[in-house]
């Protein structure tokens, strides 16, 4: 009931739209060049399409609440406010905030590094389209806060 607080969760709810909507079109990405869904099927995407990694990685990262993006400033935001509130909340805010960056962490080096598996066996390339998907996702996460008052 701040206005801190109501900052900051526009900030969360801006960030989570552009980042979980850029993470659903990277995983459809990793889908249509190997026809699996199962994680453990995706693995050695850094030999297909390093640029896909590295998209991959912006869009985990910024999942994550790293720097710059604007999840990051959200949750700044929202750590204060919980501190504010009550301590035990804001453990369980940081609890969730550090399960949410291992599955980032694990979901990128799942499927961007290891060897790649046998049941694929095309080494096509990815789309420079797909790549512009994930990126036109990723800039406004990262620097839309340039503009937020």
């Amino acid at each position: 009931n701040s206005s801190m607080g109501v900052k900051g969760a526009i900030f969360i709810m801006v960030g989570h739209g552009l980042c979980s909507s850029g993470m659903f079109s990277l995983v459809n990405v990793f889908y249509s060049h190997s026809g699996y869904r199962n994680l453990y099927m995706n693995k050695g995407f850094l030999i297909k399409s390093p640029i896909l990694c590295l998209a991959s990685f912006l869009l985990c990262s910024s999942n994550m609440a790293a720097p710059p993006s604007l999840n990051l400033f959200g949750e700044v935001l929202m750590f204060v406010c919980s501190y504010l509130i009550s301590f035990c909340f804001l453990l369980l805010l940081m609890v969730m905030t550090i399960i949410s960056a291992i599955y980032s962490l694990h979901l990128y080096t799942s499927t961007c590094h290891g060897k790649v598996s046998e049941a694929q066996t095309s080494l096509e390339t990815v789309m420079y389209s797909s790549i512009f998907v994930l990126l036109v996702h990723w800039i406004p996460l990262n620097f839309l806060f340039l503009f937020m008052p």
